[in-house]
């Protein structure tokens, strides 16, 4: 609404004048600079896309931790050390540097990044002190004068070989229960280098070790024993009787005791004439001959043993 007593007339002068100053702007501007709209179109046009770049990256992942595999064959550390991520390599851990098995036994092992490798020796061998050192075998220890519990307790720390026993006398059987019967002789010696699981042998006794193997502990168990000649009870008698006496001794085709007139067809191996009860040998076994005496003995099979009787 007008109010009434003021003119119109300017504000409408003011407002066309200020169009008009709007316009002139506008053309300068557009005929000068543009008014800055050509720039950020050459601005838009000047920044065009790069070629796109595709980088890609090469992740190598840890293997995971695993526990320590010393002690076990390398077949299972090797299955083990693969199920974990490992790259598993195995070499000879001592100073021979002989191809792995299977069934070596690990006892030493380095690790890589993603790689473990094992010192191995041959099953049943100990490990050596360091790796590529020579494997430590151990020693036959001695036993001789110990009881057989004894002496297999100490073999036993260093083989694990079949222990076998024999008796130090020919004419001596070692019992089941043999555990406090002493022992002789062994083999190996004390002192030998026990490669392996090697077998050792014992020669027991119950009492009183002989002085070497393949002796009798009863001399007249020896079928080359011979006895000693009895004293003849006849010798202090008359010139008469001892006449006589020769002439038997000559009827019978040898002397008692075996003197220069006894003939013996069958001897034993040291050349000496047999007399009842000693040994024979098998291949005497139904053969006769005088004995030291001069009367004749047979030998006979009698179980395990032949012996020579009247």
């Amino acid at each position: 609404m007008n109010r009434p007593g003021r003119s119109q007339a300017p504000v409408r002068g003011a407002r066309k004048a200020w169009l008009k100053g709007i316009g002139a702007g506008v053309l300068i501007c557009a005929l000068v600079t543009g008014c800055g709209g050509g720039d950020d179109e050459k601005a838009a046009a000047a920044v065009k896309p790069g070629p796109t770049v595709t980088v890609t990256a090469t992740v190598t992942a840890t293997p995971a931790l695993m526990e320590s595999q010393v002690d076990g064959t390398v077949a299972d550390a090797t299955g083990a050390a693969k199920e974990h991520g490992y790259r598993v390599t195995a070499h000879d851990a001592s100073e021979k540097n002989a191809s792995v098995a299977d069934d070596w036994t690990v006892c030493f092992e380095k690790y890589g990044r993603d790689s473990v490798d094992f010192g191995a020796v041959a099953a049943g061998a100990p490990c050596p002190k360091a790796d590529g050192r020579p494997i430590p075998w151990p020693a036959m220890p001695g036993v001789i004068g110990r009881t057989y519990a004894a002496a297999a307790t100490a073999v036993g720390g260093v083989t694990k070989g079949e222990i076998s026993v024999k008796a130090s006398y020919r004419d001596e059987r070692v019992p089941a229960g043999h555990d406090g019967w002493k022992v002789c002789f062994q083999s190996p010696d004390a002192g030998t280098k026990v490669v392996g699981d090697r077998d050792v042998t014992l020669w027991l006794t119950k009492s009183g070790c002989p002085a070497a193997t393949g002796t009798y502990k009863d001399r007249t168990n020896d079928p080359d024993y011979t006895p000693p000649v009895a004293a003849d009870s006849g010798s202090g008698g008359s010139s008469g009787s001892s006449g006589g006496s020769s002439s038997a001794g000559s009827a019978t085709g040898g002397s008692s005791g075996g003197s220069a007139g006894t003939t013996c067809e069958i001897t034993s191996n040291a050349g000496n004439c047999y007399n009842a009860g000693q040994f024979c040998r098998d291949a005497d076994v139904g053969r006769s001959t005088h004995a030291g005496n001069g009367r004749l003995i047979h030998c006979r099979s009698e179980g395990s043993r032949n012996r020579w009787n009247y």
